[in-house]
């Protein structure tokens, strides 16, 4: 999965994601104020809505980022030694 629309609501401190899938979905509210949205048929991601973006967020990126990729099943982009790491 590669292809993403991003989008940030200064008004509402809202950052949106969202994968290029389609079709029906469920939404679940994780911790942080995150909302995740996956297909019904098969429960791959479909969105994740971050509430309170920029004063939650800002000075935690390293930790939504992990969240994100945890969720996207895709490697973490800077490991240790400033590489890429694979996903286990």
């Amino acid at each position: 999965m590669s292809d993403f629309d991003v989008a940030y609501d200064q008004n509402a401190d809202v950052l949106y994601i969202s994968t290029k899938l389609t079709g029906p979905s469920y939404t679940s509210e994780g911790e942080n104020g995150i909302v995740w949205s996956h297909q019904i048929a098969d429960g791959r991601l479909v969105s994740m809505t971050v509430m309170d973006f920029n004063a939650h967020w800002q000075n935690r990126l390293a930790h939504l980022t992990e969240q994100l990729n945890e969720q996207l099943h895709a490697p973490s982009p800077v490991g240790p030694m400033g590489r890429a790491q694979a996903a286990n």
